[in-house]
């Protein structure tokens, strides 16, 4: 029967919906629950039966079956999203990831700010590590990340502070996409001191959660399940810096489970935040990276043709003080004086010369460390 005295059917996407809010983010039965009835709305159909049961559990059966998450009821929902510039991808949606087209807890839905085609970029690297970085981490994370955008990697990782950070810094540097993960609701972003970098993202690439707006915050349980997006949507995942026992660690044993290749930058092994990347490389679960080249051949990226740097001219007393930094230990003044003789006032003027020639990079307290620029090719 057709014509006016028949409600219009939901449209797909409100099926899809019902099915998302009745499994629910991380859902183990997803992957079951299509391959036995295909999509959405065929789920919807067989919502009363035993075979759908045995499919989603009991859980999200009861779930499908209540009155308030009927699709038609997700049509207002639809209409606020659109208004908030707020994208919903079905499984069925060509910006969907094809990543996670055969993921077992695999998001029925998710939720999109910014461009959603970079969530099938030809090269995708997650990188991920910790909150607190060294300066050495946050070294390396800047000059692996920008190689690997420059040469047309996206780089994925969480939006967190820290290594999350300074992998989406570094692509945005090189002025190429990125794509953040959160763990929390789509209209949310945290940590809120974030929301700055979190718009430069969504300018250049795009933003995805699995939870939708206006629901509730879903506590750290939401990044657990973050990382395992991560590590699906990578083709190859960077281990920065990383304590043994982390969140890290969790994002690390996703890419495993899913097939996905791990690499690990080597750290010093009297810090605490190199302990799990050293683990990794010991014990054979990862590759060392210790420069954008090193995953070049994997993901199937050539090298960008870069003009040769011009020789950085230093004084002795440059040099002289160049020579007593390294790049993972930062020195202050008092420390630098003695290795080099200066008196305080001769170098803080050298050290400001040596920040204008981008040879030391300055930290806060007035502390130092050696450039990743500053190599043998200075000359006096």
């Amino acid at each position: 029967m057709t014509g006016p005295d028949r409600e219009p059917q939901p449209d797909d996407l409100l099926y899809w919906l019902w099915l998302a809010r009745a499994l629910g983010p991380g859902s183990l039965c997803a992957g079951r629950v299509l391959k036995q009835f295909g999509d959405a709305r065929a789920a919807w159909n067989a919502r009363e039966t035993e075979t759908f049961r045995q499919a989603a559990g009991d859980g999200p059966a009861f779930r499908a079956n209540r009155p308030e998450n009927a699709p038609e009821n997700f049509r207002a929902f639809t209409r606020r999203c659109v208004e908030k510039h707020i994208q919903i991808l079905p499984c069925d949606d060509p910006d969907y990831p094809e990543r996670f087209q055969n993921l077992p807890d695999r998001p029925v839905v998710i939720y999109c700010t910014g461009n959603p085609v970079w969530l099938n970029g030809r090269a995708m690297v997650g990188m991920v590590g910790t909150r607190k970085p060294s300066p050495y981490g946050r070294q390396a994370a800047g000059e692996i990340g920008r190689g690997l955008a420059g040469a047309g990697a996206v780089i994925v990782s969480g939006l967190a502070d820290g290594l999350d950070s300074a992998g989406h810094e570094a692509a945005l540097e090189k002025n190429a996409p990125t794509v953040a993960v959160l763990g929390v609701p789509i209209d949310r972003t945290y940590p809120a001191a974030n929301r700055e970098r979190r718009v430069r993202i969504e300018q250049k690439g795009c933003v995805i959660s699995e939870y939708p707006p206006e629901s509730e915050p879903v506590g750290r349980n939401g990044f657990l399940q973050r990382n395992r997006l991560i590590a699906a949507l990578s083709d190859a995942l960077v281990v920065v810096e990383a304590q043994e026992k982390s969140g890290t660690m969790s994002t690390v044993e996703h890419a495993e489970r899913y097939g996905r290749p791990v690499f690990a930058v080597p750290g010093n092994i009297y810090a605490r935040n190199s302990r799990g990347t050293n683990a990794l490389l010991r014990d054979g679960r990862a590759r060392a990276v210790c420069e954008a080249e090193d995953l070049f051949e994997l993901l199937g990226l050539h090298p960008v043709p870069q003009q040769r740097k011009p020789v950085v001219s230093l004084n002795e007393k440059e040099q002289k003080v160049l020579d007593c930094m390294d790049i993972q230990e930062p020195k202050g003044v008092e420390e630098l004086s003695v290795r080099s003789g200066l008196p305080v006032p001769a170098l803080l003027s050298t050290l400001t010369m040596l920040n204008i020639k981008k040879c030391v990079i300055e930290l806060p307290g007035k502390r130092y460390i050696r450039s990743g620029s500053a190599n043998n090719d200075s000359s006096l």
